[in-house]
């Protein structure tokens, strides 16, 4: 009856059909969330024991105990999210050696010296050191904030703190090749030692790298996945300042990236073929430093030369 005089509006009448079915479907996917919520719990007290930080292996097998086993679905949402560390491979490589490309970082310290944060040129946090009490250590965080654990570790062999070593926690090439269980791969080694110039005495220190291979790159020393017996060449020392009997004080030409005197201002130069700077560190404000490199170094080795000398004055 109705229907014959009145015309038909189908919105008018799906509309109250369609919010409710959403809220149906809202209250349906809540129930879901929270059981789903609940299992999951449940698991992971199960797997990973509620006071415990791995995974139990008498549950699930033979694990690692590393955060990468159980905290899987944490990295890949920070990833998703933008957030995540990255690759720490990409930090070991250096430059082109045969563009000889020079990368410009900087190096900013806190006011309290509790952090260092590696910069680039537009400003964004590449990696953080976090020194030790005593300053025998550094770990080294890859990405703009402070992680779980440390990618690499600098640490010095005695408290004179002259003889460093840097290492990576996990082996990035046992990572490629898929390996449950990474060693730790040595990276760097570091000597300091005085030297006396003119009347003055010089901050020095030589460089060693893992010795060159006939394909161009570096010896894995790692007891996993490399020859951790291989051997190391040194690779890079301190340029030599002069002495300026005018003003009775070492100087070094540092081509305009120092603007203020430091004991920490030095540059690295070819072992072997002596003149051009390799690396290049110097105060330009209070707590800020530039830092520059060219092959062999990688940023993650810049950055843990640019620590070993923070104690000198």
């Amino acid at each position: 009856k109705h229907l014959g005089r009145h015309r038909f509006c189908s919105s008018s009448i799906s509309l109250p059909f369609f919010e409710m079915a959403c809220v149906v479907m809202d209250a349906k996917q809540g129930k879901d969330m929270a059981w789903y919520s609940k299992i999951g719990a449940a698991v992971k007290d199960k797997v990973q024991g509620k006071d415990q930080g791995c995974v139990l292996p008498e549950i699930v097998g033979n694990v690692p105990d590393d955060p990468r086993q159980w905290r899987g679905f944490e990295l890949a949402e920070a990833m998703e999210q933008g957030l995540g560390p990255g690759l720490s491979l990409l930090h070991i490589e250096p430059p082109p050696e045969i563009a000889m490309k020079e990368e410009r970082l900087v190096v900013v310290r806190a006011q309290n010296r509790s952090s260092y944060k590696l910069q680039d040129e537009a400003g964004k946090t590449v990696m953080i050191a976090k020194p030790s009490a005593d300053g025998l250590r550094f770990e080294l965080h890859v990405g703009h904030e402070e992680t779980q654990r440390p990618a690499f570790l600098l640490s010095a062999a005695s408290s004179a703190r002259n003889d460093w070593d840097l290492t990576s926690v996990r082996c990035e090439e046992c990572e490629l090749r898929g390996k449950r269980q990474c060693g730790r791969r040595s990276l760097m080694r570091l000597t300091h030692y005085v030297e006396s110039v003119g009347e003055g005495q010089a901050f020095c220190m030589d460089v060693e790298l893992p010795c060159k291979l006939e394909d161009g790159s570096r010896a894995v020393l790692c007891d996993c996945c490399g020859d951790a017996s291989a051997s190391w060449s040194v690779e890079l020392t301190a340029r030599r300042p002069k002495w300026n009997p005018k003003h009775k004080s070492l100087t070094l030409d540092f081509h305009g990236r120092c603007s203020m005197a430091s004991a920490k201002n030095f540059q690295l130069e070819d072992a072997e073929r002596p003149g051009k700077y390799m690396f290049l560190f110097g105060k330009v404000a209070e707590n800020r430093f530039t830092l520059d490199h060219k092959y062999p170094l990688g940023a993650v080795q810049a950055f843990a030369i640019s620590l070993s000398a923070s104690h000198w004055k």
